[in-house]
């Protein structure tokens, strides 16, 4: 398939000048193709290595590989072909210095002071797509897997999967103790073994010993951050806006919406964090509610003429794991700071710049006292 496209010039569409040409597959070289890729008057060889996927952490296995076949044949390039790198793939090629092209479209082949071409931001066609999705990539921000990562945020320390299993049920039974509604946020110890894995080829986790830890969590949680945003708009569609009777103060609304609803609910973004990062105006609270049971009754909410309070907003989780960690103030129960972080990420504008605050003085240091 990748021998395919190279030969009809497609990771270089668009690209002026630029062409493929001399494509062979399983070259004297003992690489999987090599190929000539012209750029104007420049040429270059460029030695292929092909894969379904190639992740962040079999990246770092190669490149020492790589350096080395480089040190000894400074004229050509060695790369890795795939039909999709993800942005981490390539941002680690980049800084590693290995080449690579994938049939998106990204390329990024360099020989120092002989060929440079770079080309990043494309997206898959659809024809390719369910090759590319069929690589058994996993995706560690998923909802049930997400819980393995508030673990690892909220409680920065080194980790034993089944200490990570406990976790989560030691997480469930203090809900149920706080909550009115019974959550469960247990995975198996396999979800939690794969959940671990797939962090680890995004070199988002390091061992140390039978344990892992966070190395940056920073990174992941940047990461987590922009994959929840597109996760975080779609939701918003099934979400629903009402007036707000209560006023403006979080333990008012807290406790007027406690006398309406059975349901779970939790507040979330600005509101969660006014008494942290309290110099955003708000407009909106935004509340996570489980239940539907009581929507018709919430719709009905209006405000007080002459009361200026911000509208509520309630949102249905994509996930309970949302609930993680929530605590108590006075009597409005609020998300924990990595959830309010990545929903006021999400909705980006002025709420970005308090995520910002909310990051480097609650979170950053909870990680730096670790």
């Amino acid at each position: 398939m990748i021998a395919d496209s190279l030969r009809k010039g497609e990771p270089v569409q668009d690209l002026p000048s630029v062409s493929i040409r001399n494509v062979r597959e399983e070259p004297e070289e003992g690489f999987d193709i090599s190929f000539q890729l012209e750029s104007g008057g420049n040429r270059v060889q460029v030695l292929g290595e092909i894969k379904s996927a190639f992740s962040p952490r079999l990246l770092e296995e190669i490149s020492p590989w790589v350096r080395r076949l480089k040190s000894l044949r400074s004229d050509i390039a060695v790369a890795v072909l795939a039909p999709m790198l993800s942005t981490q793939a390539q941002a680690f090629c980049i800084k590693n210095g290995i080449s690579f092209m994938d049939l998106a479209g990204n390329v990024y082949v360099d020989v120092p002071g002989k060929f440079t071409l770079q080309r990043g931001g494309r997206r898959l066609r659809s024809e390719w797509k369910s090759g590319a999705d069929s690589q058994g990539i996993m995706n560690v921000f998923s909802a049930r897997s997400s819980r393995v990562l508030r673990v690892l945020l909220e409680k920065p320390k080194t980790w034993a999967i089944t200490e990570i299993a406990r976790e989560l049920q030691t997480e469930t039974s203090r809900s149920n103790v706080i909550l009115r509604s019974r959550i469960d946020f247990e995975i198996s110890l396999g979800s939690v073994s794969k959940a671990i894995a797939g962090l680890e080829d995004q070199l988002h986790v390091r061992r140390r010993g039978n344990k892992v830890f966070v190395p940056e969590p920073a990174r992941l949680l940047g990461e987590w951050a922009e994959k929840y945003k597109e996760r975080y708009r779609w939701r918003l569609r099934s979400s629903f806006q009402t007036g707000n009777p209560f006023g403006g103060d979080l333990v008012d609304i807290g406790k007027g919406l406690e006398e309406l609803t059975n349901s779970e609910f939790a507040f979330t973004g600005a509101i969660a964090v006014s008494k942290e990062a309290p110099f955003v105006d708000i407009d909106v609270a935004d509340v996570f509610l489980i239940s539907k049971d009581t929507e018709a009754g919430l719709r009905n909410l209006k405000s007080q003429p002459g009361i200026e309070a911000p509208s509520l907003r309630f949102i249905y989780p994509y996930d309970v794991g949302v609930f993680m960690y929530s605590k108590d103030v006075g009597r409005a129960r609020v998300v924990s700071s990595i959830q309010a972080y990545l929903d006021l990420y999400a909705r980006g504008g002025r709420d970005l710049k308090q995520a910002n605050y909310l990051l480097s003085n609650n979170i950053q240091p909870l990680w730096a006292a670790a």
